[in-house]
């Protein structure tokens, strides 16, 4: 990087300064009256500028002004720019389309599933109203519009008048099959790939098409995924119903370990890049492929349609530039493309398979052979498997060159790269020359995660830090309340770490570095290192325990890794990684008895969470056909032969024998012995069910009930006091986060020792009193008369006592969720919060207000609140609306 190219930051700052409007936004600024001394009053200034430049930074540097050409030639003339991008995206998408005879019969008996006559019949029945209203529904309404302009809100709001002339537009197409070229036309939006782009190249093209367009093809995909996971192979996840994409990750770190060992077999894995997937797509490889799935050629025509009557122009800061038909390519935006493309990533593995049979010397990747395992796809994101020896690798380069010249897919060695495992040496270079492409090394980022042949360590996972430090810093420079920040750990910093947690037990390092972040930014805003107002552990509580419901993310990762063990358990046969286990890892063994000694270190981690799980399954056990006598856990005890290890000694019984070999007749049938072990056992049956399967206690096993699981061990301490404030409650939320730190007395009031003691007094009644949480809520002079008030105006009571007195009074007196105890529960929270913001306007800002202001304000909320709360009709309505003297509404 030359010196010049070091300060393109610098100089864009300076650009912004002689932008149209500079010096009108800082008179603007400028205007603002600041209390301090004149350094004080210049940073205040300059800080508050900042966010009115970043802003209009934001938008300047959303547009291009330049770009540089493939052979280094720098265009700033904003026509040549305009041409440099219509001319790649017509040269990557345009032209004419491929017309080759293309025969892929020769994968038809490779093939898992082909659409059947009925399924036929289901993808090409008529649309009704109401299922091209769904469509129309679906779509977003934040997602960009397409050349026409029209934003699926439009047509969400316009229903009642425009619904049946979409139903009759979108029916004209799936009846006749011709599509209108004007609904057909789209915008390529620009997304930049990476920080500072330079070359066209370093732009994604995110396509923009007409909502009436997107809801067509919306009904397609629907049709579509009724039939994909049975033409899918397993060894596909992406976009498929009822996969998961964590099963690619699980499976490929479990075949992961040992890489890091000689004394294993060789074997390598392939991570490979194609180069612009999704728009390289040739439509005549596509079209055949929808018919080696025997589509109907009805459904065919369909897709046809929207696939090849596409046209194109570029949307260029704030423009529209170009046009021109289309001639190979998926579009990204398009509903539609994932599913095809997912069709055509399918002919790789058909293809691939069909290789490997013919070839006499392919080997398989160790622990791959019985399944057949030799890659995982997830849309583009491509692994390899097989043994490190050059027969195998010529096999899968071949076959890679093969399908390129089919579809149009080609792999991009410098992207793409091969890993050995450590025992391998002799060939290593042989490969590496052959297949040309770079050699990598663990841990490798594979769909956005670290694999590894060790364990997870915090370096490892510094990009999941880094993320949250980022979502951070964007926060850092808002005025943000306790309950805004509050929010923002639950809908976002919470959920940031959920992905990385589906798939690993997380270092207990990173665990806590992320929750110090929270933490610090919960309180102070920023990570800077002070005191905590609350201990974590109280905050991560739900909120019926007294906390505040941010969920621990030990538990959390806990509770998805149980996810995981119930899809052991249950063994539906739509996981790949699921048989992986139970073929190479359990073997005759299940999860309650298998030693945990071998496999990954993630699975290990996984095993040691068993006994959390065990309490919450439940074995209905029927016939007993599918459950092991000896080592499922249908026993509340847990499985007999860990409990009883001399059982099948003793009864004659293998290890290996079904519990349905000691049922007859929906009776328990055991050898009859006088032996201990027997006697015990059979002392203790449970049961029998006439319906045979394995439930969740308290319902499905989702992650929600593993981790109210997890927390049954939290303390009850509080509940009746505090549980009440976090439910019907109709205030805004910054009041009821205010009412929960006053109810743990963790207000910074002048009694606390972190609070500066120069003057101790209570500001609301002149400094007679001590401020402490008991006089100010409801001792005071001040916030006595408030209660006063609110006594004679809303009949609201309060009894006077010591804070903590009066709150489990006030929990036994507005429990329960009928509408008056809400809107007096709110009125407590709105009372504590507003009496607190005038305690400090008065201790730093030196203003006062009357206790009828803050009473005023204080029934103001609440009256916003109960209007917008929509009550339903009801006599408990009505009394509501009485006291609060509201006039009644229409209809009640």
């Amino acid at each position: 990087m030359n010196r010049g190219e070091e300060h393109v930051v610098f100089r864009f700052d300076n650009y912004l300064a002689h932008l149209p409007g500079f010096l009108t936004s800082v008179e603007d600024i400028w205007k603002h009256r600041i209390a301090g001394t004149a350094m004080y009053d210049t940073v205040c200034k300059l800080k508050l500028l900042k966010p009115v430049f970043n802003k209009e930074a934001e938008r300047v540097k959303q547009r291009i002004f330049q770009i540089t050409k493939v052979d280094g030639e720098l265009l700033t003339a904003q026509h040549d720019v305009n041409q440099e991008f219509i001319s790649y995206f017509q040269n990557l998408l345009g032209g004419p389309s491929l017309q080759r005879r293309i025969d892929l019969e020769f994968l038809r008996h490779e093939l898992k599933h082909t659409i059947t006559p009925a399924e036929a019949s289901l993808l090409v029945t008529p649309v009704t109203l109401s299922e091209v209203k769904e469509a129309f529904f679906a779509i977003d309404v934040e997602s960009a519009p397409g050349p026409d302009g029209y934003t699926s809100a439009f047509f969400r709001n316009a229903w009642p008048v425009i619904g049946h002339a979409m139903f009759q537009a979108v029916g004209e197409f799936f009846r006749t099959g011709k599509m209108l070229k004007q609904i057909n036309t789209t915008l390529i939006s620009l997304i930049p790939k990476v920080s500072l782009p330079r070359y066209v190249s370093d732009f994604r093209p995110i396509a923009c098409c007409n909502v009436l367009y997107k809801s067509i093809t919306k009904i397609i995909v629907k049709r579509l995924q009724q039939v994909l996971p049975l033409l899918i192979d397993y060894s596909q996840n992406a976009f498929v119903p009822g996969r998961s994409i964590t099963d690619n990750i699980l499976l490929a770190q479990e075949l992961m370990a040992g890489y890091n060992q000689k004394r294993l077999p060789s074997r390598c894995m392939i991570k490979v890049d194609i180069q612009k997937a999704y728009d390289s797509v040739e439509w005549d490889f596509l079209f055949e492929v929808l018919k080696l799935f025997n589509f109907p050629h009805q459904f065919i025509v369909l897709i046809d349609q929207c696939v090849s009557t596409a046209s194109f122009s570029v949307s260029l800061n704030g423009s529209i530039h170009g046009f021109f038909k289309g001639g190979r390519g998926l579009r990204q935006g398009d509903p539609m493309s994932p599913y095809l493309f997912v069709l055509v990533m399918e002919i790789w593995t058909l293809l691939l398979r069909f290789r490997i049979k013919e070839a006499a010397d392919f080997q398989y990747h160790w622990k791959c052979k019985d399944i057949g395992l030799f890659n995982l796809c997830f849309a583009d994101d491509v692994l390899l498997f097989c043994k490190a020896h050059l027969p195998s690798i010529i096999v899968i380069a071949d076959t890679l060159n093969e399908f390129a010249a089919l579809s149009g897919l080609k792999v991009n060695p410098a992207k793409s790269q091969i890993i050995f495992s450590r025992a391998v040496q002799q060939e290593r270079q042989q490969i590496l020359d052959y297949l040309g492409f770079q050699e990598g090394s663990l841990p490798v980022k594979y769909l956005g995660i670290p694999l590894t042949s060790s364990r997870l360590t915090i370096a490892d996972c510094r990009p999941l830090i880094d993320k949250v430090d980022a979502r951070l810093a964007g926060w850092n420079n808002q005025t943000l309340s306790y309950a805004g920040r509050l929010q923002l750990i639950k809908s976002v910093l919470t959920t940031l770490h959920t992905y990385w947690a589906s798939a690993f037990i997380l270092p207990k390092g990173v665990l806590k570095t992320l929750e110090k972040k929270m933490r610090q930014f919960l309180w102070h805003g920023s990570a800077g290192r002070r005191n905590a107002k609350v201990a974590w552990a109280w905050i991560s509580k739900p909120k019926e325990e007294g906390g505040l419901g941010i969920r621990s993310l030990t538990t959390t990762n806990q509770a998805l890794m149980l996810k995981q063990l119930w899809r052991i358990l249950q063994n539906d046969g739509t996981s790949i990684w699921v048989d992986w286990i139970q073929r190479y890892r359990l073997r005759n063994s299940t999860i309650w008895t298998f030693n945990g000694a071998l496999g990954s270190w993630g699975w290990k981690k996984m095993l040691k969470l068993r006994h959390l799980f065990q309490r919450g399954v439940i074995y209905k056990i029927g016939d007993g056909s599918s459950f092991s006598l000896w080592q499922d856990a249908w026993d509340e005890r847990g499985p007999l032969c860990l409990i009883f290890p001399r059982g099948p000694e003793v009864t004659g019984l293998p290890l290996t024998s079904s519990l349905s070999s000691v049922i007859q007749n929906n009776q328990w049938c055991w050898p009859a012995s006088t032996d201990t072990d027997i006697i015990g056992i059979t002392s203790h049956l449970p049961p029998l069910n006439l319906q045979q399967l394995i439930a969740f206690l308290g319902g499905a096993a989702r992650v929600t009930s593993h981790f109210r699981r997890l927390l049954l061990s939290f303390s009850r301490q509080h509940r009746e006091c505090l549980g009440m404030y976090f439910f019907r409650v109709i205030l805004r939320y910054r009041g009821t986060v205010l009412l929960w730190m006053a109810i743990l007395g963790k207000l910074s009031t002048m009694d606390k020792p972190w609070v500066p003691r120069a003057e101790n007094g209570c500001v609301l009644c002149g400094g007679l009193f001590d401020e402490t949480h008991d006089h100010l809520f409801f001792k005071c002079a001040y916030s006595k008369r408030c209660l006063s008030i609110l006594s004679r105006k809303i009949r609201f009571q309060w009894p006077f006592l010591e804070w903590q007195t009066g709150l489990i009074w006030a929990s036994k007196r507005w429990r329960g969720p009928h509408l008056i105890n809400a809107a007096f529960r709110a009125t407590l929270a709105a009372l504590v919060y507003h009496l607190w913001a005038e305690r400090n306007n008065r201790k730093f800002s030196a203003t006062s207000a009357s206790a009828e202001y803050i009473t005023s304000r204080v029934l103001d909320d609440i009256r916003m609140r109960i209007l917008a709360a929509d009550c339903p009709p009801s006599l408990q309505s009505l009394t509501l609306y009485r006291i609060w003297h509201l006039p009644r509404p229409i209809g009640l």
